[in-house]
This record gives structure tokens, sequence and C-alpha cells, in this order.
């Protein structure tokens, strides 16, 4: 038995929140959600059983909480039998609530309103420079691979704004500039809104940024926009086929056009979500994760970038990271925890990237139910990225069943407090 010994869940207070405005206690989990919305539903828990090929007893103890949903093709199977959406239940609305972050979803209405009216907003100021903005689209992208949602929200529509008004106001080569600065804006942007919550409005930044990059040479930005557009579809069940759609016939159209050191990262992240998406489904990844290291050893010969849109975390180290991740989707945590041991997390290139390590770190000792080595992998990806851990809905599933199993004194120590952190905490 682990250091975190089993116990019985603890008492509960009710609210409402969500669209399918479900009973919840403070210390929801996902299997809750479903017992509530499959009674709604009048389905029985042997026919939800028998929709996504489980058996009552294993649908049983999800509810109870006894197991956690901690992999995305059981959510989305259990959204998908239960015709709802993935949000209903996990709540990610509620992340909008995290004070942290309140800087970044204060800003979506004014990113919004830049996006809808290409920047012909009022009152109407001089916009910055081309130089200014393209530094300026620099320290956001940095930003966003930092997972500093609260300094890069209020950012975002200005910057949105000045380029949309430099591509209709220059001529010539400034305002290939101007396109191929819109095209790093509406990239860092979609990524962060669909990092945030808001997948809706990040398919129609990547659509802005697919925009842009008729207007300019070279493949980064559709490489980028589609891997956005991508991230979005996995996000929704029934979607998967698509999402990896998406990442391959892109991939394939671009390939043969790939030089530069900012297209060569962009492909290769393209080929990293493909990798994912294939696990996911149930497939082998390898071919994917193999393309992906190829185009990484590409870097160092690499030609300079005409384009300031990069992806510049793509590297050996990174597809190291998402051969864990897809493994982790493919339930091997055992070759989850040997990559791991290979993977030095110094070497990834962003604060995102090595909480991303010590999360999947964190899933596989879940699965095998050594919760304190789990607790203390979590504890790490707070600490490397926290406003980015602390929305994740598979550390705040995986944080609320280890306090259901644990002793009472140790929900009081770092379990507790870092359920009280990621919104897992019991009355």
């Amino acid at each position: 038995m682990s250091a975190i010994s089993m116990e019985t869940a603890v008492p509960s207070r009710k609210s409402t929140h969500m669209s399918e405005q479900v009973d919840q206690d403070e210390g929801r989990y996902v299997g809750q959600q479903v017992r509530v919305i499959r009674a709604r539903r009048g389905i029985s828990q042997k026919v939800l059983g028998d929709r996504i090929g489980l058996s009552r007893g294993a649908i049983a103890k999800y509810e109870n909480g006894e197991r956690p949903v901690d992999s995305r093709k059981l959510l989305h199977a259990l959204a998908q039998a239960l015709d709802v959406n993935v949000a209903d239940l996990t709540g990610h609305d509620q992340d909008r609530l995290d004070r942290s972050v309140i800087g970044f979803h204060a800003a979506v209405p004014d990113i919004e309103t830049a996006i809808w009216t290409e920047g012909n907003a009022t009152p109407t100021l001089q916009p910055r420079s081309l130089t200014e903005l393209a530094a300026a689209a620099r320290q956001a992208m940095q930003l966003r691979i930092a997972c500093d949602y609260a300094s890069l929200g209020p950012m975002l529509a200005p910057m949105l704004t000045d380029c949309y008004r430099h591509t209709r106001e220059t001529s010539g080569a400034e305002q290939e500039t101007a396109w191929d600065v819109l095209a790093t804006v509406a990239h860092t942007t979609a990524a962060a809104l669909k990092a945030r919550g808001y997948p809706a409005l990040s398919w129609t930044a990547a659509q802005e940024a697919d925009r842009a990059a008729e207007h300019i040479g070279g493949t980064a930005a559709f490489a980028s926009a589609a891997f956005n557009r991508s991230q979005v579809l996995f996000a929704r069940p029934g979607s998967w086929t698509s999402a990896l759609d998406c990442a391959v016939t892109t991939a394939e159209r671009l390939d043969s056009d790939v030089r530069t050191l900012g297209e060569i990262e962009t492909l290769g992240m393209l080929h990293l979500q493909a990798s994912l998406v294939t696990a996911a489904l149930g497939g082998d990844p390898g071919a994917h994760l193999d393309e992906a290291a190829g185009q990484a050893r590409r870097l160092a010969s690499a030609e300079p970038s005409r384009s300031i849109l990069r992806n510049p975390t793509f590297g050996s180290a990174n597809v190291e990271l998402w051969r864990m991740s897809s493994a982790m989707e493919r339930r091997e945590p055992g070759d989850v925890l040997q990559l791991a041991a290979r993977l030095d997390p110094e070497q990834l290139p962003a604060a995102g990237r090595k909480a991303q390590y010590f999360v999947e770190i964190g899933r596989a000792y879940a699965v095998k139910r050594d919760y304190r080595a789990s607790l203390n992998a979590l504890l790490r990806a707070e600490h490397a990225a926290p406003q980015h851990v602390r929305g994740m809905n598979i550390v705040r599933e995986l944080v609320g069943h280890m306090m259901r199993r644990a002793r009472r004194d140790l929900t009081t120590g770092d379990l507790g407090r870092l359920a009280h952190r990621v919104g897992a905490s019991p009355a």
C-alpha cells in the first residue's frame, strides 16, 4: 500500500455551475458529474458501460470516486455517451475564477473585438511601429511558452489591432512584414485561448493566422495554424480523426518546402501533435515521433528564419517528452517512467514543457497507485508553471482522487494545499 492510504469521501457543499447546471460539491470530480448527468438522462450504469465498452462495476467505481477519470480517451467517451460537452464533466469554466489568471480572462472580450473588427475599433490610436510590434510579438511568444497568461492576456488585443492597421495602411515589403507579425500574434493568441478554455475563439484566431499566411512566404504560419486547429479538435469528443487529418495532411503538403529554422520547428510540432492523436486513437505513434526526431536533427544546420514566427520549444528533448505523453495516452505507465529516467527535464526549453514532464510522471505513478510519488511529481510540475498546472483538468482529477483516498492528517499537508490551489479541495 502507498504512503497515502484509503479513506472515505468527505462531506460536500452543493452549488450550481456549468451548462448542465449539475449539483456539485467543492471537491467535485468527473465521476460524480457522470453519476448526476446519467441519472438525469435516465441511463443505467450498465447501459452507459455498454456504450463505452466498460462493465457496470467499472462505471460504479468511477462514479463513487474509487477510480479517477485520468485519461483523455475515457473522458471523451463518457461525454459522448452522455451527450454532453467535456466541460460539463470537468467544470473547465471554473478555471476562470483562478485569481492568478484573472487578467487574461478580463482581456478576452477585447481580444474578441480586435479579431472580429480586424482592428477597426475605436478609439483609434497611432499604431506602434513594425519594429516595436515585432519585438512585442516575440515577447508575447515567450510569455506563452512560459505559461504566464496573466501577463500575456492584456498584450494581445492591442497587438492584434496594431497589426491589422499596418496590413491596411502599408504596402510592399512593409505590408508583408505586417502580415508576418500578425501571423505570429494570431498564433500566440490561438494557443493561449485554447489553453485557457476558449476553443471557439482560439479556432477563429487560428483562421486569422492562416489568412495572414496567404500574404507571406514560407510554411511556418500555415503549420502553426494547423497545429492550433488540430489541438482544438483534439479537445472535442468525436473530432479526433479530424484532428489527426488536419495535422497529417498539412505536414505532408508543406514538407517539401520546409527549409528554415522556424519552418522546421513548426513542421516538427505538427508531427508531434499527430503522434499524440494517433496514440489516443489507439494507434502506434512511432512513425510520427520518428519523423519529428528527424526534423529535430535538421535544426543545427537549418537556414535562418525569414519569418519571426517560430516554435523554439521544438527539439530533441521535446520529442522525448511527447514520447512520454504518447505512452501515457496508450496507458503505458511503465514506459512513461522509463522514458522519464532518460530525459533530463533541465534540457526542456520552457517552463510549460518542464511542467508537462512532471505531470506525465505524476499520471504514471497514479496509475501504479503510488500516490506519494504522484503527489511529489505534481508539486514539481506546479512549481515549474503554476498558472498552467492549476488549470489542468487531469491534475484536478488526480489530486481530488488522492484527497478522497488519503488519511485525514495528510489532507492538511502538501496534498491538501495543492488541492485547494487546483480547485479539488473538499468542503
